[in-house]
């Protein structure tokens, strides 16, 4: 079999090992159709749960970093913060892939996928069907644990890579291989055909367009970098120059790295992907075929080497493959300490002290519920999927969970029982039981309701965590599917001198009311992308492309009827079309064509677009993402308005004072000549604007 790369050349599914061969043979020889089908079933449901068991490790690791502490990004503990949560994050959107493929894959045997009320907590915790790893021939009791060299062993062992003839494995295995290569050698038996994988149709799946393998939080810096520097700068220093990008976009064995699954083949795809990534494919290929992007077994090692007391000689290490020499700079516990929350090891609510404890469980209620958004996905009609993954999965993932936690990280647990010392609140990933799942957002919404009956008047809650939890219950509800069954931290002045913005008209807070808005005007994500004349806030420009910044709306889920007047700070919270920022998340499609959305909440981040901000995948990876809206405003937009105005010039007049905004709308002008502030989603302190974080 074979599959092709992203340059169109026809590469081959890897081969079954000899141990694989024999296995095949013994289930040819052995078992019936029905077993083949019952044990190939049973495997990916294990499948899923062992990928949705490593996603809580990792962001709670993650979410243990301040990605961006004191002397971000001029110190090199500073930007180790940022690359260590840069690839934790990374790893996490690779595993969340991973869980997405196993769910396509079961899914197309007919079988609904189990997450809700399947994550393997208590911590600390063994994998689902693992036997003992390593010289030590223990379980592994995987602790709950903010990131630390220590916790990267754990994370070694889960990712561990399998050897070239390691026996495949269901119920006692040592690595993750050895389960996908027992899957692999089920579907590569007679009794399976292309068949049985059209059981659950491709179109219901998990569909590729839903995601990317690179967004703002899974940047980090290279080096230092001017805040305030427009992308792209004559003399270089703007954070897209010093941006690497932990994964890349052409490690998966299909035509897409999210695909749906309709054959024997697609299944074989599916899983040379997950290997591939995961713990890599062992002593002769450790990484992916396309372009050797580093597995992420090599991705913890590369981290723990940057880290004191890190030895490659280790006997818990494999040299296979080769272990990287200790860095040249190393970060010993004082240091990492300065860059980390104090989260405890294996937190529980029930430990917490009151108000605490509450919303502790707001936060696994609401990871519970996003499980059941996710299984939610089979059963919404294929052309409202796009539409229904916006507003339910990101948003309630980069939207409401990431700063609820955000949040919760801001408070002390001193003095609660078991918790002596100045540990931080942090998230606990319980399996809250919200009832059946066409109950569960109703109960979801009543903790939220009962948090703020109880605490809204605490200055604790009040000053930043209610506004998310208040969020929650705007989330869709899922329920019908199932009855058959705001004191943020800035990134500081730029220091720049804004005499030169003196006479160009101020940036006003509020975009124009919908009562105010002139014939025909169509609302736009930034600067130079407005369709007529006096459109733009300050309504002081005498052509189309020339707009002073955005009039875009921010959608108010808890009143659709009553959009805000307002800038959207992140995905999904735009009102309306066109209203798209792009450049810190969405995927590489979206992120080619700013500002072209099709409907509210499809929109790709924040608004107005500043001329800091680069694309974070797609064709357009690192480069201006003003540059590329200023692009299709010219290539697409401005021939439709020729046609309705035959006077209009071939071209699109410059946008406005282009001296000073050739690149769009730059930060100072935005935040230090007109005093508005701008926040963008994201946690890498790399977007320009100031980040939810």
């Amino acid at each position: 079999m074979s599959h092709l790369d992203s340059t169109g050349k026809d590469l081959p599914v890897r081969p079954l090992s000899e141990a694989e061969q024999r296995l095949v043979r013994h289930i040819d020889e052995h078992w019936n159709r029905a077993r083949a089908l019952s044990e190939l079933r049973d495997g990916l449901q294990t499948a899923v749960e062992i990928e949705l068991a490593t996603v809580p490790l990792y962001l709670f690791a993650y979410y243990s970093i301040n990605r961006t502490p004191e002397g971000f990004p001029e110190t090199e503990l500073s930007r180790f913060a940022g690359q260590a949560g840069g690839i934790m994050m990374s790893v996490a959107v690779e595993e969340m892939l991973h869980l997405s493929l196993s769910s396509n894959m079961l899914f197309s045997l007919g079988v609904q996928p189990q997450l809700y009320l399947r994550s393997p907590s208590p911590y600390p915790t063994d994998l689902p069907g693992h036997a003992r790893l390593g010289p030590d021939r223990k379980p592994m009791a995987l602790p709950l644990a903010k990131f630390s060299r220590e916790q990267l062993w754990q994370f070694l062992e889960i990712e561990y890579p399998a050897s070239a003839d390691a026996p495949p494995e269901l119920n006692n295995w040592q690595t993750i291989g050895q389960i996908y290569s027992f899957l692999r050698c089920i579907i590569s038996s007679k009794h399976i055909t292309d068949d049985d994988f059209k059981s659950g149709r491709a179109p219901a799946q998990i569909q590729p367009s839903n995601y990317s393998p690179n967004n703002i939080d899974s940047v980090y810096p290279t080096a230092v970098f001017n805040y305030g520097c427009p992308v792209p700068a004559p003399a270089g220093g703007s954070a897209a120059t010093t941006a690497a990008y932990a994964s890349r976009g052409d490690s998966h064995a299909g035509r897409s790295a999210l695909m749906t699954i309709a054959s024997r083949k697609n299944a074989l795809q599916a899983i040379q992907t997950i290997d591939a990534e995961g713990e890599g494919f062992g002593p002769e290929k450790f990484d992916d075929e396309s372009d050797h992007e580093l597995s992420h077994y090599y991705k913890f090692l590369t981290l723990q080497s940057q880290l004191v007391g890190y030895d490659p000689h280790d006997e818990k290490l494999r040299n296979l493959p080769p272990p990287p020499p200790p860095a040249a700079r190393q970060f010993g516990p004082d240091e990492l300490a300065k860059i980390m929350f104090n989260f405890p090891d294996n937190p529980v609510a029930a430990a917490y002290p009151p108000g605490r404890r509450e919303l502790a469980d707001i936060v696994s209620g609401l990871y519970q519920y996003m499980l059941i958004m996710t299984e939610s996905i089979f059963l919404i009609e294929p052309s409202q999927q796009k539409l229904y993954f916006n507003q339910t999965l990101h948003r309630s993932m980069i939207w409401i969970l990431d700063k609820v936690i955000q949040a919760m990280r801001k408070l002390s647990l001193n003095g609660a029982d078991g918790y002596p010392g100045t540990l931080q609140l942090a998230p606990t990933f319980e399996n809250i039981n919200l009832g059946p799942r066409n109950q569960a957002f109703a109960t979801l919404v009543a903790m939220c309701k009962g948090m703020d009956a109880k605490y809204s008047g605490e200055s604790w809650y009040s000053s930043d965590a209610k506004y998310f939890v208040d969020m929650v219950p705007t989330l869709p509800d899922v329920s019908g599917l199932w009855q058959a069954q705001p004191d943020q931290p800035t990134l500081g002045k730029p220091g720049c001198d804004v005499s030169k913005y003196q006479g160009i008209p101020k940036f006003p807070a509020t975009p124009p009311a919908p009562g105010d808005l002139l014939a025909g005007e169509v609302r736009h994500a930034c600067m130079g992308l407005n369709q007529c004349k006096g459109q733009g806030r300050t309504r002081d420009n005498g052509c189309a492309g020339q707009g002073y910044c955005s009039t875009a709306l921010e959608f108010n889920f808890a009143d659709p009827a009553a959009p805000l007047v307002s800038d959207h700070t992140c995905r999904v919270q735009n009102a309306c079309a066109g209203q798209g920022g792009c450049g810190l998340y969405g995927t590489g499609h979206e992120q080619e064509t700013p500002g072209a959305n099709a409907c509210a909440t499809q929109g790709c981040c924040a608004t107005p677009i500043n001329a800091e901000r680069f694309s974070t995948d797609g064709h357009n990876r690192g480069k201006s993402v003003w540059l590329r809206a200023r692009e299709v405003f010219t290539e697409q937009t401005w021939p439709e308005l020729r046609k309705k105005n035959a006077s209009l010039s071939a071209q699109p007049p410059e946008p406005p004072h282009p001296e000073l905004f050739q690149y769009g709308p730059t930060i100072e002008w935005i935040q230090e000549y007109s005093g508005h502030g701008m926040t963008a989603c994201g946690a890498s302190g790399m977007s320009g604007a100031g980040s939810c974080s």
